[in-house]
């Protein structure tokens, strides 16, 4: 069949785009597949899509001047949520695309797109509507708009049967059948969590509906009964700053961490052993099923609409009462406080979410083109008309793409997987045109463009990989990966996945010298580097807690044994001042501890910003060694740890603020900076 997937722009994130990709390629398998974006914003899709889909855009908004655009839409339905960006223009090129190139089946993708798709499918056209949200989360003004041309349907989906139930008994439309069909969720690229993980992993928009709030609030009750647990969250969103003054009020800076946006997801859910949701409401539940194909069981509120058609409750994760800290409390203390329980459920989160699986749902979406009678041919080209010769050129480039894809040079790319021990395992993707060979390690910048060798070799998988391992001399440098495979051109290597997980609590012997770390990272343009620390002596920062005016920073010293003559607290610039010397004592675990008294960076307050490195004298060594945070999986500590402020009101500049921040080569610095 050629079907064709209607969208708003598939350039973009969003679980639309997520979603329909995966649906997509999943019916790619056996069928001609389009993807029609209405609006093209960038080169390529930020997710990556199977080359045998065709992509089709039909308004192109860095070529297509606003003012081209700025006649209101007559189809699109007024009371859209996306309304002003659609127009006269949009309404004119989806019905002559689809007049000129008509699908066996066009599925719209939001509720102004199943509109196009009722009006501009042809009589040989099967059309299909999606909800990807729910028909509670839709104006009262738009459902008229909807009813009426939702009759001109041949079906209608949604994602869970709860939405389905809502749309048959609240805006029943005669002859309109109306399913449920999930989305689909691929299987991760990783291996399974460990349930011995002491993490809580939540991942989303950081909104108001996800109610992140009552998750810290809820954490706080499990820390103060497990304070080696740890929660983190991923996504970015308006709550970000309410959030973060949530964390430090009660006192959580060292346990909860915000983590921001991450890619691929299954990455970091494989780094928990309990997934959490706290959600007011759910169309679907995207990241549920996302973390239950990482083996990780979800504590979700029992919220509208789909945490209940996923989770089983009991079997394979929990639901709670939603808006209840208490009872999400209480939910994420069971599977914490019963590590067979949590493991049992996890494997069975594992098993059972298999039924989302892109292939399973694209049967299901098969099933009903049969049920409906859906035709499979290829249609003929009905006479051009000025839309179509506008959108011909891009018809023919992407036709041109697709055609040229199989043709072209395999990407070089592939995953990174760290294990507890520090060492790393790179592994060329199977589709990576490599089938012997070496890693490359090119040293970056400078005049030393050093370059190191790692053979390739089998692997128990059955392809290839190469090991780096933590006795590898890399200095204090960036090294880029690159393949040299046996045949043709060494390429740099592309960035798949990085599954640092075995890095999250890593740290080495403290009895080794010299002391290494090192920390994979994708670069902005997409490629894998290393980030590399050496020395012979560390000083490596633990937990920092603000309390009375005092900074208390834990420090384990790594590469000695030798005594330690103190610390000292150095202002980056002015040589002037004095040098700082913070009290501290050894604890019974070999911990050092230092306080730096807040009062006194204050009182040298001298610039908009004054910035006091930290450092600890080791008996026997000319230069005191800086205190940092090396280990772990963040390579950026500044954006993550971030650490409550303590206020003066009579600083030499007036008012200011002292905190401890992560300087930009993870360094553990004091600030004290002017407040208005």
């Amino acid at each position: 069949m050629r079907i064709s997937f209607l969208i708003h722009n598939v350039y973009g994130l969003g679980g639309t785009n997520r979603t329909t990709i995966n649906l997509a390629e999943a019916l790619a398998e056996r069928h001609e597949v389009e993807i029609v974006s209405v609006f093209q914003s960038k080169d390529a899709p930020l997710f990556a899509m199977d080359p045998r889909i065709k992509l089709t855009s039909l308004i192109d908004t860095r070529e297509v001047p606003e003012k081209d655009r700025a006649v209101p839409a007559e189809v699109f339905p007024a009371a859209e949520a996306r309304y002003r960006q659609y127009s006269t223009m949009t309404d004119e090129r989806a019905a002559a695309h689809f007049r000129e190139n008509a699908p066996d089946v066009l599925i719209g993708t939001r509720p102004g797109l199943n509109v196009y798709a009722a009006r501009f499918a042809t009589e040989r056209t099967l059309s299909i509507g999606q909800e990807h949200i729910t028909l509670a989360s839709h104006p009262e003004a738009l459902l008229p708009d909807l009813k009426e041309n939702y009759a001109r349907l041949n079906a209608f989906v949604t994602v869970s049967e709860a939405d389905a139930e809502n749309y048959r008994r609240d805006m029943a439309i005669p002859g309109l059948p109306i399913y449920s069909i999930p989305n689909s969720v691929p299987a991760p690229a990783v291996s399974p969590a460990d349930p011995a993980a002491k993490t809580i992993v939540a991942a989303g928009r950081l909104a108001v509906i996800k109610r992140y709030d009552l998750l810290v609030q809820a954490f706080a009750k499990v820390a103060a009964k497990h304070p080696d647990w740890q929660l983190r969250i991923y996504g970015d969103g308006s709550q970000h700053g309410k959030l973060r003054a949530l964390i430090n009020e009660l006192g959580l800076y060292n346990k909860v961490h915000l983590m921001g946006l991450a890619s691929p997801i299954e990455a970091e859910w494989v780094k928990g052993s309990i997934a959490a949701v706290t959600s007011d409401s759910e169309s679907f539940g995207m990241t549920i099923v996302e973390a239950m194909r990482c083996g990780v069981p979800v504590v979700s509120t029992d919220c509208p609409l789909g945490p209940r058609e996923i989770i089983r409750d009991g079997e394979d994760g929990l639901l709670v009462t939603p808006g209840d800290v208490n009872s999400i409390a209480d939910g994420l203390l069971r599977l914490i406080d019963d590590d067979g329980a949590r493991a049992a459920m996890g494997a069975a989160a594992l098993r059972n979410a298999a039924r989302f699986d892109p292939a399973a749902i694209a049967a299901r979406y098969e099933k009903l083109f049969r049920e409906l009678g859906a035709h499979d041919s290829t249609a003929a080209p009905a006479r051009p008309s000025r839309w179509s010769r506008l959108l011909r050129p891009r018809a023919k480039q992407a036709d041109a793409a697709r055609t040229a894809a199989p043709k072209a040079a395999p990407r070089m790319s592939g995953s990174v997987h760290a294990a507890s021990d520090g060492s790393l395992r790179v592994v060329p993707a199977a589709t990576a045109p490599v089938d012997q060979g070496e890693l490359l390690l090119i040293r970056r910048g400078g005049e030393n463009r050093t370059t190191l060798r790692v053979p390739l070799v089998p692997d128990d998988r059955g392809g290839l990989s190469a090991a780096i391992e933590p006795t590898l001399a890399l200095g204090n440098a960036v090294w880029d990966l690159w393949i040299d495979p046996a045949r043709g051109p060494r390429k740099r290597l592309r960035s798949d996945l990085l599954d640092l997980r075995g890095l999250v609590a890593f740290q080495p012997d403290p009895r080794l010298s010299p002391v290494r770390s090192w920390l994979p990272y994708t670069t902005v343009d997409g490629f894998v580097a290393l980030t590399a620390r050496e020395a012979e002596v560390h000083a490596e920062a633990q937990d920092i807690d603000i309390d009375d005016g005092e900074i208390r920073v834990a420090v384990r010293l790594f590469g000695t044994d030798a005594d330690i003559e103190g610390f000292e607290l150095r202002h980056r610039g002015d040589t002037d001042l004095p040098v700082l010397e913070p009290t501290w004592h050894r604890d019974e675990d070999g911990l050092l501890h230092a306080t730096v008294t807040c009062a006194t960076v204050a009182r040298l307050h001298r610039e908009q910003q004054d910035l006091w490195d930290l450092s600890v004298r080791v008996s026997g060594r000319a230069e005191p060694v800086r205190v940092a945070g090396w280990f772990g999986d963040v390579r950026e500590r500044k954006n993550v740890y971030v650490y409550p402020v303590t206020v003066f009101e009579d600083t030499p500049r007036g008012r200011a603020r002292v905190r401890p921040y992560y300087a930009v080569d993870n360094g553990l610095s004091v600030n004290a900076v002017d407040l208005k």
